[in-house]
């Protein structure tokens, strides 16, 4: 059963945004939210446990087979306010942070557009009550910016998550015509204040307004 959000409350709306030139290199891809054994091909300190496919996704039993179509769902994370701090495959995220993709697209092929990039709050382990808490405004053609080398194409921005619970992520796009997308955590990315902070934020603003009308009335 798929819980959606609660009379009231609003999912977050992430933006894709392609990036020209060499940000992040495939070796500081970790950790993977989904993605394939070249994800790992650094050792690293902190690693955590991702969904591996191959690609191209065509016909593939876990896309209902729908040819070129992918829609992969990431392992359960953990947000944690402390960051990557967890023992390797924990399964330890950040609160926020960013998320840089990878594309891979074939040659003289059309492209490919990412149709959902979900974040899901998982209400039970594993993961099969959940609410959607985020998802893209709108389709993103996934542009080739540095196929095929290990770069970032581009960014989704921002995840915000709540320290201490459990989250899955779900990866939807089309017309896949080469190896598998990466979509990994970029390291010292900050994402939008949550909803608490926001209001404190307020408060604290219209506390300021009314004593400035004091002094005026005064």
């Amino acid at each position: 059963m798929i819980l959606m959000l609660p009379t009231g409350a609003q999912a977050d709306t992430y933006t894709y945004t392609p990036i020209a030139g060499h940000v992040v290199q495939q070796t500081a891809n970790n950790p993977c939210i989904i993605g394939d054994s070249s994800c790992d091909t650094n050792v690293k300190a902190i690693a955590i446990v991702y969904t591996s496919n191959p690609g191209p996704c065509n016909g593939q039993a876990d896309t209902g087979g729908v040819a070129g179509t992918c829609n992969i769902t990431s392992p359960i994370y953990v947000a944690s306010s402390g960051g990557l701090t967890g023992l390797p495959g924990s399964n330890v995220i950040p609160t926020s942070f960013d998320v840089g993709v990878d594309e891979n697209l074939g040659t003289g092929q059309g492209p490919e557009v990412l149709q959902h990039f979900y974040a899901w709050l998982c209400n039970n382990n594993p993961c099969t009550n959940r609410t959607l808490i985020g998802d893209l405004g709108v389709p993103s053609t996934l542009v080739n910016e540095n196929n095929g080398i290990g770069w970032t194409d581009g960014v989704i921005s921002h995840i915000s998550l709540t320290d201490g619970s459990q989250y899955e992520f779900q990866a939807i796009w089309t017309n896949d015509s080469d190896g598998m997308e990466q979509f990994f955590i970029l390291p010292g990315t900050a994402g939008v204040p949550e909803p608490g902070v926001l209001n404190l934020l307020g408060m604290g603003l219209l506390g300021v307004l009314a004593m400035r009308l004091r002094k005026i009335n005064a």
